[in-house]
Order: C-alpha cells, then structure tokens, then sequence
C-alpha cells in the first residue's frame, strides 16, 4: 500500500541510535521499513541511547554528522518526514552515571537537597550555552524536523522536584525580594499562608522552561528556519508541578508538532489503555490552535514484544484517535539494536490492515470536540491547591489525583476531555484549582461531585449551591443503601457494600450529608453493619442557579460495579445533564464508551472498548443526536446499522464485540 499524502493520519516511527549507528544495523533497519512502507509516513532517529544528558561535544558533532547521513540515505530510499528525537536536553533521570561524563555544569538540586547525577538546572548560562551547540548541530544534520523530549520538565529527574539550586534560588530572589536559602524557601512553600509564594514558584518553573525553549527554536532556526519543531509533554495526572503551560511553551519552541505521553507499557493492567487515552486526551485539548500535527506516543518499555499484545496496542491507536489525536508515534522496536526486527512485525503488519479504518474515523471526527462527563483539572493545581497544617506540598495526595473519577468509564459513562463536556466531575480537592467565579458557573451546570470536594466549596461560600453540608465523617462499618427516589429505578433498598476500611486511609468514603435548603432528594442512606441508620450520603439538588449536583458522600470512587450502583449512577449522569447525556449503553456490559459530537449533534463519532474477557452477545447502545445515521465503521467495511428512535436520539443494536476489542459508530452523513 502506498502512502496517501492526504490521509488525515500519521503514523510515524522512533528509531533507536542502536539501530542505525553501524552500517550493518542500518542495513536491517531499511529491510524493516521497506518491508512496513505503507504505515511508515514519518520516521525520527533518537541521538542517543542514554537519559544521562551530557555528552561532550566533540563526542556529539561526528555522531550528528553521522544521524545527517543516515537522514539522507532514508530520503533516498523514498520516505519522506525524516527527523530527529532529541531525547536529552536537560535529562531524564540518573542512568549509566558511573561511566558517562559527568556533568561539567550544575546539576539538579531537589526540595530535600538530593542532587541528580544525570540532569542539569536549566537556568545557568553554562547549560544555556551546550543547548544551543547541540541542536545547532542536530540542526546541521537537515532534518525535517526536531522533536524536543519530555525531560523538559522541573519534576522527577532521579530527584523528586526540582530545581532548587544557587541558580534558582538566586532567581527566586531576585524576583521576590527575599532570602530564601533551599531550607527556608521549602519551609514556605510547605506553610498554609504562603500561597503566594507557591504560586510564584509554580510561575518560575513555567518560566523557566519557556525560556529554555525558546533557547531551542533561536538555535534550530539560526541554522535552518524551514525546520519544524514539536514537544512532547508529560501529562497533568502525573503533576501539575511544571505548571503545565502550553499555551507558552509551544509558541516559544514555535512548534507545530505535538506528542502527549503517559505512562502504558504492558497488559498487565490492561484498562490502563483508557486511562492513557484520558490523560494524552487532556494534553490534546489544552494545546494551542497552532498545533496541527497531534501524535499519540505509543510506548513499549523496555520492548519485549509479549510484554504488551499487538491487539493492545492497535486499540490504544484507536482510543488515542478518538479522544482527538491524528498520528501516531510509534516506539517500540527498542532502544539497544540487535536481535531480529522481525520480532516487531505485527504492529506494522496489523496497522496497514487498520489504517484504513483509523482514516475514516480521524476524517469523520475532525475538529469535534469529546462529550461527556468533564473530569474537572486545572494546569496550576498544584501553584494553586490549599496547604492544611502539618501537610507536605510536595508529597503524594490521592486527593489530588485528577484521575480518580476514570472509574466512572468502567461503568459505561462516557468521559470528555474537552472542557464543554456535558456536565462536570470534582473530585477531591481539585476544586482549589479554580477559581470561585469558576466553580460558580460550574455549579449553575450540572456537577457531580464528592464530599471531599463539597467541603472545599463550602470553604468558598459555595455550599448552599450543593443543597448539602459535610456533618460527620466516619471510616469504618458501614455500607450504602439506595433509597426509593426515582433517580434509584426499581433498585431501591438495594445495599452496595465497599468495606472501606479494607483499602488504607478511609477518610472521605463514608461522610453524612445533611441538607441545608428545600428541595434535596435523598438517594441513599449509611447504615452500619446492624442495618442501623448512620446518616445521609448522596443526594440530589436542583439550586437557585438551575445547576442539578450530585453529592456522594460514600465510597465515591471505588467499587461502582453492581446493577444497582451503574443503574443509577446512569440516571444520575442523565438527570445532572438534562438528558444530554451523549451516550447510554442499556445493559449491564463492560462496554468504556468515548464520544465526540458536534454542537448540533448531527455528526459525531463513537468508540466502544470490550474492556471485559467476555463475549457481549448484545448491546443496545441510546445515542442522544436526534435523527442521526449510525454506521458501523470495521476494518473491512462501514455500513449502515439498523435503528429506531427513542426520547432524544437514536438506539441501535450491537452484537458478538469480542474481549478487549474495539467497535467504531460513525453518527451523521458519509
């Protein structure tokens, strides 16, 4: 197959230095790609084989001369898009320390002192300067163009957070007016009052790296304008502490190209694949409107071909087209060289039979939003989060966790990445990363939320939206039982029990709620062990605003699985919603639904994951666009399914979606 210049998809492919350093490996390398020509649209070289950020540059100049070469012979071979993956420009972590050069500049100093080994501060003019020589020469090797790699980032280089140097002190200081040494300033940034100063820092870190960046385009663009540059970035479900700001940082690279990571390197938690989609999903929808060329980074580490199966990662590709992304990265042959390429077959062998199928969903899909629940996360949560006496800034907090609620996905409720989902999701203490006019209108949509979250609204005067207050909170024996409000179906008095006291720290899964205006609709009740009542712990209000919110005050977050508990979590999502829910899958199957909708709802596309190892015989699958056509888009073929109206929208009937496989609906006109 030839490539299609106007396929609305990329796929492209990372190249380890092992694997075209020799003449010989190269040699394998273009049998490899000749053999795959038809999903090869682009191909970047990596210019080392280490994390360790330094090497010499008298090392370096005859080895980008060398990635020149082989850039040329790749072009000559007939493939197009030949570039460079600059994997180190700051580092990644501390690897192979002991016999790389060590660095020759300042080093990394984390908040608790440690200093890395492998990776520089970014702000001294010494590094500033070996920058600029490095991607001149990765530049003089005429690329197509330049990846920069996620080491640019201020957390987690082998030390925790960075970068707390002389350097950045001095910086910091300027700036501030003060005099902080790396104690005191972590001191501050560890005090309850001292917002400003963490929000600051935040900034310097946002700062930091945009210069940085900068630094890279003057350097790649004094040698050649023509070059296009992309950054990959790392998502906010890791941490928000590099301040997540895109709106900056492409434009000062003057990038063009995008790459969102996560971390999904095998099958050993498979729905992994769909909490990756959400979170490159999130990085998609926050990059600027410059950014055109949007690709999934598939990664295989450390690439040992039974670590993660061929249908896993043809459905990640699928899943990262459907949350909005138009190419993919491919990383997965490995970084060492040697060994038989044709271990790596499948993918590409299995993609050339998909691509077909990725075109017609990326083309039908372009430019729509996703639609959904709208998990809530903000890119300065971490400058911006509240600090409570005796907590640690910088550690751990599930509180914080911004993907806690992907169990809703688990259930069959569709979740959207784009902020004009349907309805909106707090969990925990997210909600400190907006501000209160933010929440406000938040809260005048619909909003489903947790306990832990209704008591950071009740700190902003918000509460009385919510209709409830957070009275009591207990951590142990007791259990849920729904109520006979409509909302509940005929599973009234059904018991979900989560045991929370199983799974460590149960503050926040068994909280009473009491209502504070008229109108509140119990859904469920505590009780303990006796069947005693404990208290209220999820209602329903519509306020003053017309905003309908949900609060959970039980388990909110774990164990959602039963009938009963999808049952009405999905009249739930439908009430808060106004019935604009996207989609509803009928029966009680393992079908993760991810939909994207234009605003008139005529066109749209719908991805179905089997995230089950059993067969669906059937699924009724209620898609809310009113008179829509629905077709079943396969490898093979789209046709039209067979359909009959409901209140809103549509239905249809899907049957025999095997385990762990992918079912593709396009809704509207061919």
């Amino acid at each position: 197959m030839k490539n299609d210049k106007a396929s609305p998809i990329k796929l492209a492919w990372r190249i380890g230095y092992l694997w075209y350093e020799s003449p010989a490996e190269f040699r394998r390398l273009l049998t490899f790609l000749e053999r795959h020509r038809g999903v090869v649209d682009e191909v970047a070289l990596f210019e080392t084989i280490t994390h360790h950020l330094y090497v010499p540059l008298e090392i370096f100049a005859p080895r980008a001369a060398l990635i020149g070469n082989r850039v040329r012979a790749l072009k000559k071979a007939g493939f197009s898009n030949i570039g460079i993956n600059v994997l180190t420009t700051i580092g990644h972590m501390d690897e192979a320390w002991d016999y790389n050069v060590p660095l020759p500049f300042q080093p990394m100093v984390g908040h608790d002192g440690k200093t890395s080994k492998g990776c520089a501060c970014p702000n001294t003019p010494e590094l500033r300067r070996y920058v600029r020589a490095k991607y001149e020469l990765v530049a003089r090797a005429s690329p197509d163009f330049i990846w920069v790699d996620d080491d640019i980032r201020m957390h987690q280089h082998s030390v925790a957070y960075a970068c707390f140097c002389p350097r950045c002190l001095a910086i910091f200081n300027q700036a501030m007016s003060s005099h902080y040494s790396r104690e005191s300033l972590v001191a501050a940034l560890n005090d309850p009052a001292q917002g400003t100063c963490r929000r600051a820092w935040a900034g310097q870190n946002i700062a930091t790296i945009e210069n940085l960046l900068s630094e890279v385009a003057k350097a790649v663009h004094s040698v050649n304008p023509g070059i296009t540059t992309g950054l990959m970035t790392a998502g906010p479900g890791w941490s928000t502490y590099s301040g997540q700001a895109f709106d900056r940082w492409f434009p000062a690279l003057q990038a063009t190209k995008a790459r969102p990571g996560g971390g999904f390197y095998s099958d050993e938690h498979p729905f992994g694949a769909i909490n990756k989609s959400l979170e490159v999903g999130r990085q998609r929808a926050a990059l600027p409107p410059s950014v055109t060329d949007c690709q999934y980074e598939l990664e295989n580490f450390p690439y040992q071909s039974l670590l993660k199966s061929t249908a896993t990662v043809m459905n990640e590709c699928t899943l990262a087209f459907a949350v909005g992304l138009n190419g993919i990265a491919f990383n997965a042959i490995g970084m060492s060289g040697g060994g038989d390429l044709a271990e790596f077959d499948a993918i590409p062998q299995r993609a050339a039979v998909l691509r077909p199928h990725w075109e017609r969903l990326v083309k039908h899909a372009a430019g729509l939003p996703t639609t959904g629940l709208w998990p809530a996360w903000s890119p300065s949560l971490m400058a911006c989060r509240s600090l409570r006496p005796g907590e640690d800034w910088f550690a751990a907090d599930q509180r914080y966790d911004i993907s806690r609620s992907s169990i809703l996905a688990q259930i069959g409720l569709p979740l959207a990445v784009d902020r004009s989902g349907s309805a909106t999701v707090l969990a925990g203490h997210v909600a400190e990363g907006f501000d209160t006019a933010e929440l406000q209108e938040m809260l005048a949509g619909g909003v489903l939320m947790d306990s832990t979250a209704l008591q950071v609204l009740a700190q902003r005067g918000l509460d009385h939206l919510t209709g409830v207050r957070v009275t009591r909170r207990l951590d142990n024996g007791v259990w849920e039982r729904l109520t006979r409000d409509p909302l509940n179906g005929r599973h009234g008095a059904e018991v979900r029990d989560a045991r929370i006291e199983f799974w460590g720290d149960a503050s926040g899964a068994a909280d009473e709620l009491v209502p504070t205006e008229k109108g509140v609709r119990i859904l469920a009740n505590m009780e303990n062990y006796e069947s005693k009542h404990q208290g209220r712990c999820m209602t329903a209000y519509q306020n003053a605003l017309g905003g309908r919110v949900v609060v959970m005050g039980y388990a909110p977050w774990m164990f959602l699985h039963s009938i009963a508990k999808r049952r009405q979590m999905q009249n739930v999502a439908d009430w808060i919603t106004r019935g604009k829910l996207p989609v509803r899958i009928v029966e009680t199957v393992s079908l993760v639904p991810l939909v994207r909708m234009s605003a008139a709802r005529d066109r749209g596309v719908v991805v179905l994951l089997n995230a089950g190892l059993d067969l669906i015989e059937r699924a009724t699958v209620q898609i809310r666009a009113p008179n829509v056509s629905v077709h079943l888009c396969t490898a093979g073929s789209t046709r039209r399914l067979p359909s009959h109206t409901i209140r809103g929208g549509v239905a249809i009937r899907l049957e025999g979606i095997a385990p762990w496989t992918t079912a593709v609906l396009l809704l509207g006109g061919l």
